[in-house]
């Protein structure tokens, strides 16, 4: 059937696209699931940031075939990548094995990227007739820019991980294998950080990239820092040359 699995290690939650004899193909229901599962991980404080990766070596293979008339037709694979863009806290994809079409859709919406060596990445809606959806289209232009995206979409070619790397699809390749404790080690180092400034840097970053930022939220974000707890800790542990530890969470706004 396949599922969306939450699991966690400490602070991070793991989310995992689980139907392994399909090579994780997304069905309709599992779909439906990730933005419920989305909104359990931003509901919850004590969670800092999220993994998103595949179970059995490899991240997503797109949409089930099976279900392929349907979804055509439906948002669902828009609302999933929606849920997972935007998200209050940092996404992180660990992907190995293949990443095809909906795996691409939900990649780009994460934050980061870190991918196993052997990692494929392919958009092949042109071998099936469809047109891929905007949002992730838009994702992908704005990542890998205009040449790589049409490259993508207009040939259906197959990136391996160096490629993908180079065009800016990634941030990291690793050893296969090693991606998924790669994103924990990355999530780990962000959990030391000011929460603040990640969550501020991440709503203004993609406000950007959107070009919908405005100056009021802008604003907010560095009254919310001076207010805060994080910057005089900041300041404090910078004199003292001492680590911080930086205690802000969203709850506080």
């Amino acid at each position: 059937m396949g599922s969306i699995d939450l699991t966690r290690e400490g602070d991070i939650a793991v989310v995992t696209i689980n139907n392994p004899g399909k090579r994780n193909a997304m069905t309709d229901d599992m779909w439906r699931q990730m933005p419920a599962v989305i909104r359990e991980i931003d509901a919850d404080d004590t969670i800092l940031s999220t993994v998103l990766t595949g179970e059995g070596g490899m991240f997503c293979a797109g949409a089930d075939i099976s279900g392929l008339d349907e979804l055509h037709h439906t948002e669902r694979p828009t609302n999933a990548e929606t849920a997972i863009a935007s998200s209050h806290k940092p996404v992180i994809a660990a992907i190995e094995g293949t990443c095809f079409g909906g795996g691409v859709q939900m990649a780009v919406a994460c934050d980061l990227r870190i991918a196993g060596e052997s990692a494929i990445f392919s958009t092949p809606p042109a071998r099936l007739g469809i047109v891929y959806p905007v949002s992730a289209t838009q994702r992908m232009l704005h990542i890998m820019g205009v040449a790589a995206t049409k490259e993508m979409l207009f040939t259906a070619v197959r990136y391996d991980a160096q490629r993908a790397l180079a065009v800016g699809l990634l941030n990291r390749v690793v050893e296969d294998g090693s991606a998924l404790a790669a994103a924990l080690d990355v999530a780990t180092e962000m959990a030391k950080l000011s929460q603040l400034t990640i969550h501020a840097s991440k709503d203004i970053v993609d406000g950007l990239v959107r070009r919908d930022l405005s100056a009021e939220t802008a604003i907010a974000w560095v009254a919310r820092a001076n207010e805060g707890p994080d910057l005089q800790e900041g300041i404090a542990a910078f004199s003292e040359r001492r680590v911080p530890e930086f205690t802000w969470r969203p709850s506080e706004g």
